[in-house]
């Protein structure tokens, strides 16, 4: 009573092994199972490294102040905490190579893309002045 009708093809939704075969002109023809360098040497990988961590200042900062603004962290604790950052930030352009590759902070925030809305307004430990 149900059986299926007579077909010499399979049908469009189901795929079989032989129904689908690869175009090897668009594969990769990189070997997905070896590791990226994303340095090619410990100068370069350490200028990397500081200008993620400026990165990082810059958007903790900017995290801070919205929440000193908003009134969830005491003024003496934002002081605390801007401070302490900003002295990691000014250790870190001390390198020559760090701060010829940053050269300003909106040259940096426009290069790296970094959304600080607040960087202007930096009070707690004067920002304007670096």
């Amino acid at each position: 009573m149900y059986s299926t009708p007579p077909t010499a093809r399979p049908l469009s939704y189901a795929p079989t092994p032989y129904s689908y075969t690869p175009n090897t002109s668009l594969s990769a023809k990189i070997n997905l199972d070896e590791e990226v360098k994303l340095a090619d040497s410990t100068a370069e990988r350490d200028l990397i490294d500081s200008l993620a961590e400026i990165y990082s200042i810059i958007r903790t900062l900017d995290g801070l102040e919205k929440a000193y603004m908003k009134d969830a962290l005491p003024e003496n604790e934002y002081s605390e905490t801007c401070s302490k950052l900003l002295k990691q930030y000014r250790s870190i352009l001390n390198d020559e190579n760090v701060s010829k590759e940053f050269v300003d902070l909106d040259t940096f925030t426009r290069k790296w893309d970094v959304c600080a809305h607040r960087k202007r307004k930096w009070a707690g430990a004067t920002w304007l002045t670096i």
